[in-house]
């Protein structure tokens, strides 16, 4: 019996990424990061995709035929039942684009799509920090806040595609994605100081020593534990990954993140429930890709 070998694309608003899996989980080959270039039509970025695939075909001394199919993970909403792109903010000249179709025919390989946040949790379900678990819930801290759930290896996608997606909760004067994102991080820290900066200058900052840049952090822990405990009460998962480029800042809210969240969940999850840092670092979302193969 040949080995499984699956290839993960990880398609973002600036950059496509691209490698070759192992069921076992190990990266065969380079990594591919190319531009996005979200500008061009939709062809354009297809062709991109096609070309970060052969790429990385190449760098391995693979051809199509060693593969057992290619995974994408894509911005959403999405229509994954029939892999179309409906509207995300990012890639506009994809809304309501049949991606999966085109590739498929493009390169004449099985193709399967969903969610890049779906993605990311199932990557780290598989070979990351849920690996010994069967029920994960797992975020994304950027630019804005991304969430799946995986029950026994398996994405749960929910009726629409949408299951575990708590990022247009209301909260507040807002929405909860207004606060547990990296654009809530930077208005938090100008409503304090009247400095309009980024989250890693502000995470720097704390590391420093400034006050006003603690207690953003420190707020920002308790805004996400209320959020998670949305999910908890929910779900009852075993554990929460933490990922995204926030969560490289972990140190810095995990105790109010993790005080808050018991504090609103039930009594029996919160003297067992896990709350970790992701470990496949920017490679998750590809890894999970290529997981929809596997």
């Amino acid at each position: 019996m040949k080995p499984s070998y699956a290839l993960g694309v990880d398609l973002g608003g600036t950059k496509i990424s691209a490698g070759i899996v192992s069921r076992s989980g190990e990266i065969t080959g380079d990594i591919t990061k190319i531009p996005t270039e979200p500008e061009k039509p939709a062809e354009g970025i297809v062709s991109n995709i096609c070309f970060a695939i052969e790429k990385t075909l190449k760098t391995a001394g693979c051809s199509l035929d060693n593969l057992d199919g290619i995974g994408i993970g894509s911005p959403g909403p999405l229509d994954i039942d029939n892999g179309i792109i409906l509207t995300p903010r990012n890639l506009p000249s994809l809304h309501n684009f049949a991606l999966k179709e085109a590739i498929s025919k493009r390169l004449n390989t099985p193709v399967y799509i969903n969610n890049d946040g779906n993605l990311f949790v199932l990557g780290e379900s598989w070979f990351g920090g849920g690996r010994d678990a069967n029920i994960v819930y797992g975020v994304t801290l950027g630019t804005g806040f991304g969430s799946g759930f995986v029950i026994n290896k398996k994405i749960f996608n929910g009726s629409t595609g949408t299951a575990a997606e708590i990022w247009c909760f209301p909260y507040r004067d807002g929405i909860i994605e207004d606060y547990v994102s990296g654009r809530g991080i930077t208005k938090s820290y100008k409503d304090k100081t009247g400095k309009e900066i980024e989250p890693k200058e502000i995470a720097d900052n704390a590391l420093k020593g400034d006050l006003a840049a603690v207690k953003v952090w420190i707020e920002f822990g308790e805004h996400l534990g209320v959020a998670l405990s949305y999910a908890v009460n929910v779900v009852d998962p075993e554990i929460i990954i933490i990922g995204g480029s926030i969560s490289k800042n972990f140190n810095l809210f995990s105790e109010s993140l993790d005080k808050t969240l018991r504090k609103h969940i039930n009594p029996i999850p919160a003297q067992r429930l896990k709350v970790v840092p992701a470990q496949l670092g920017d490679n998750a979302g590809l890894i999970g890709a290529a997981c929809l193969v596997l």
